[in-house]
């Protein structure tokens, strides 16, 4: 997992292997959700499709 850049926007873009998403999904997903932040619940949803053999294609 690394960051990739930090835009003058404030905007971080990381790179994280399938693996590395699903174990942050499921770390956050162990949190009791009164404890997580909005942004947090957002990634946590973000991740959800993250599996070791979903493939997308970038943009």
């Amino acid at each position: 997992m690394e960051i990739v850049s930090i835009g003058n926007d404030g905007i971080v873009t990381v790179k994280m292997t399938a693996q590395e998403a699903a174990a942050v999904r499921d770390d956050l997903g162990q949190i009791w959700a009164s404890k997580v932040s909005q942004p947090g619940d957002k990634l946590h949803s973000l991740l959800e499709w993250a599996t070791p053999n979903q493939v997308t294609t970038e943009k």
